[in-house]
């Protein structure tokens, strides 16, 4: 009893001072945009700027999201809906500050998208990862996502893990 206890009152942590459920997330803004492409590299601690390619927010950008604890970006999602027959929800980059980690940021953030892709009529989502991230394979999975590693899947020889999964 005392573990269930100890994890229930773990989920409410404080995050700046405040509890998880105080998280806010919205859209993003362009000014989300330009700060999270400033702070991406010290964020993963290498180069990751490019990653935030400029369509995944001009073009595609109705999905993304931006988590802020007490005003101050704490993570954020760059997803959207794939125009596929059907379509499908696709997350493409995800990023949580480092002082931000491991406080379910990441999670709150891909429930909302997946609540916004349920509302929208989409029932499938996806996302991919580089083979051997473990981390990422834990996430996933911790959240529904079934995963498959394919081979070839970013061109000869570079294999990704591939998460699919329902929004309900």
């Amino acid at each position: 009893m005392r573990k269930r206890q100890a994890h229930l009152a773990s989920r409410d942590r404080p995050l700046y001072g405040l509890t998880v459920a105080e998280l806010e997330i919205d859209a993003m803004s362009k000014q989300d945009f330009d700060t999270i492409t400033s702070v991406l590299d010290r964020w993963w601690g290498g180069p990751a700027g490019q990653r935030a390619d400029p369509p995944f927010f001009y073009e595609l950008g109705a999905g993304a999201l931006v988590a802020r604890q007490d005003g101050q970006i704490a993570g954020f999602l760059l997803g959207f809906v794939a125009p596929l027959d059907p379509p499908i929800g696709y997350i493409h980059l995800v990023g949580i500050h480092p002082d931000q980690r491991r406080r379910a940021v990441g999670k709150r953030l891909y429930e909302r998208f997946i609540d916004n892709c349920h509302a929208q009529g989409i029932t499938q989502l996806k996302a991919i990862s580089p083979v051997g991230d473990e981390g990422a394979l834990r996430f996933h999975v911790a959240l529904g996502f079934e995963a498959q590693e394919v081979s070839d899947y970013a061109g000869p020889g570079r294999a990704r893990v591939v998460y699919t999964r329902s929004t309900r």
